[in-house]
């Protein structure tokens, strides 16, 4: 039984969506195979707080709209909350459950001094204008409780950017104690932001391909060949970093198509195939490679298969279908348990979003250091900061998983909660 049985003060009673779901599944068998006190497993299996808000905001035409909002706090022993805020058309309290285990395991892997929550609204954001965007997040922005800079800290994610970070903050910042600007990162850079920082996930989904790809699977990025599926900022991001430090892309699909070299052609452009995916009516015009269909990105026989959507990608059903011999989860979920299991019996290494995505911890806290006048950092201070602690989460996550005899996950698992369990028996 998991945290989800139990927690029912949301009132909602329908299962997560697999994506969202798997987060506990792994906590739960990584808190027990590490035998953590049963009042610490306790607490690293069910959410401290959850939210859930009505949200009306006026609509263009002068009706009133009304969305559904949460926030859900995990566990904030190591420090205040952080993690991502979402529009999704279907997003539920437990999907912001879900997101915010795996923030908390993230937060951990990463080293920073915080604690992982989420939350967001449902909503389809393709059908919101500007100006209504913006009086949905200021109507969030007055709703919700417990945010501040030593409270809980929003990071943009599916359908949210670094402008509505920037609304938020201006919304709330008469009823805080501290600088407003400290209760988001990922804000743009006129209003105390860096300038990478909104596409930190994709510089953390292509520097741990990398190190794992060349430390563990003893193949330089130069000689490698990658299919990417997600044309947002992660996937978008790691594609074009990944082609710049010497990889080739063969396969890049959205939700809807996709699109695939030539097997004796150099590959995709990783700078203009995004775009061209976005609009599918414009694919034809698309020279360097053929369109196709998404599974066919999938299944495309390529050294390293990065899925960037926030959405599952690989089943129990599919998997054995998957060709590549390296499989990094660039959102949560991208693989399912039953996913997992089948393609661990092929030897297939699977690198889970909870260590791909480390860096977004890294920036957050980064970003937050100088939003609460700690420190100041130069742009290429956060960048080699980002980096050293890329490399050090990756190394850590990998000398568990070799002297424990661990997959990537379990080993990503292991280390992150026994890191907050460490936190908990301090102060219990």
């Amino acid at each position: 039984m998991t945290a989800r049985d139990h927690d029912t003060d949301s009132g909602e009673s329908g299962r997560t969506a697999p994506d969202l779901d798997a987060p506990w599944t792994y906590a739960t068998t990584a808190a027990r195979r590490l035998g953590v006190p049963d009042e610490i497993e306790h607490r690293l299996l069910y959410p401290r707080q959850r939210q859930r808000l009505s949200v009306p905001f006026e609509r263009d035409d002068g009706t009133l709209g009304v969305c559904e909002g949460y926030r859900v706090r995990h566990d904030g022993v190591r420090g205040p909350f952080v993690g991502p805020h979402r529009y999704a058309d279907a997003l539920t309290g437990d999907d912001c459950a879900g997101l915010a285990a795996a923030t908390t395991v993230g937060a951990a892997i990463a080293g920073v001094p915080f604690g992982g929550a989420a939350g967001g609204i449902a909503v389809d954001p393709t059908t919101l204008s500007r100006d209504e965007r913006v009086r949905l997040i200021r109507a969030y922005a007055a709703r919700v409780d417990g945010v501040g800079p030593d409270g809980d800290v929003l990071v943009p994610d599916v359908g949210t950017d670094e402008r509505t970070m920037a609304r938020f903050a201006d919304a709330i910042a008469d009823r805080i104690d501290g600088p407003p600007r400290a209760t988001v990162a990922g804000k743009p850079p006129a209003v105390g932001g860096f300038r990478d920082i909104p596409r930190a996930s994709g510089h953390s989904v292509a520097h741990v391909t990398q190190d794992v790809l060349e430390t563990d699977r003893d193949r330089p990025l130069s000689e490698a060949t990658i299919a990417v599926a997600g044309t947002g900022t992660v996937g978008a991001t790691a594609a074009r970093l990944l082609e710049f430090w010497g990889g080739t892309v063969v396969a890049m699909c959205s939700d809807r198509a996709g699109l695939t070299a030539p097997a004796d052609e150099d590959g995709l452009d990783a700078d203009l195939a995004p775009s061209y995916l976005d609009r599918p009516g414009a694919l034809a015009a698309y020279d360097d490679g053929t369109m196709t269909g998404t599974e066919n990105v999938l299944e495309r026989d390529a050294d390293v298969l990065v899925l960037a959507a926030p959405a599952t990608a690989v089943t129990a059903e599919n998997a054995a279908a998957i060709r590549s011999d390296l499989v990094v989860e660039g959102a949560v979920g991208g693989v399912t348990p039953g996913g997992q299991a089948a393609l661990e019996e092929r030897g297939v290494t699977v690198v889970p979003a909870t260590l791909a995505t480390a860096g977004t911890m890294v920036a957050a806290h980064l970003e937050w250091v100088q939003s609460v006048g700690r420190d100041r950092l130069s742009d290429a201070r956060v960048t080699n900061e980002f980096g050293y602690a890329l490399t050090d989460a990756v190394a850590d996550v990998r000398d568990r998983r070799e002297s424990c005899d661990l997959t990537w996950r379990q080993a990503a698992y292991s280390v992150g909660l026994s890191r907050v369990a460490a936190a908990h028996e301090v102060v219990r």
